[in-house]
């Protein structure tokens, strides 16, 4: 509920964008899935991502594009 409220969608919606693919899906070069969990247990602060085993807290599309970018 806490990512939720506070914009997991719309994170959702811009890694989706930006990485052309829906949830569920894969990159065309292997390099990222998207899958969406029920919970990561970081509700204090949320909105949360996880990328192989590393956590991203207190997320916005800004913090987003930067991970990604750092990630290619």
């Amino acid at each position: 509920i806490s990512c939720s409220i506070l914009g997991s969608e719309s994170i959702v919606d811009f890694i989706k964008d930006k990485l052309k693919i829906n949830v569920n899906e894969t990159t065309d070069d292997k390099k990222f899935t998207l899958i969406e969990v029920e919970c990561l247990g970081s509700c204090g602060k949320a909105p949360v991502m996880r990328i192989n085993n590393t956590y991203y807290e207190d997320l916005t599309s800004e913090k987003v594009d930067s991970i990604l970018n750092g990630l290619k």
